[in-house]
């Protein structure tokens, strides 16, 4: 009989590509978009890391860019709605139980 020895058998590891600096940016103002107190900024942050994560996901980046394309989109929302609102384009109804107002 001819036996071979038991030798383990390991699948080789799937490439990892760094991810690019388009996609750390995106996700970076993603984060300040979200976090800043400052509406124009988070406004102008969200923009700029909106249009970096789209460009990084044609570049073929995937998680950052993603976490950042959706950071820049709930921050730059967020931030309009606030201005919106301290400026007063939502108008406050006015509701029988409170004839004084907001």
């Amino acid at each position: 009989m001819n036996e071979q020895p038991f030798t383990s058998f390991t699948p080789p590891e799937p490439e990892r590509k760094p991810p690019t600096g388009m996609a750390v940016a995106s996700l970076v103002l993603g984060i300040i978009a979200l976090t800043l107190p400052i509406p124009v900024v988070d406004v102008i942050a969200g923009v700029i890391g909106l249009v970096l994560a789209v460009a990084a996901k044609k570049q073929g980046a995937r998680g950052m860019a993603t976490a950042g394309l959706v950071l820049s989109i709930i921050g730059t929302i967020a931030a309009i709605q606030f201005t919106a609102q301290v400026f007063g384009l939502f108008p406050t109804p006015q509701l029988p139980w409170m004839p004084w107002g907001y």
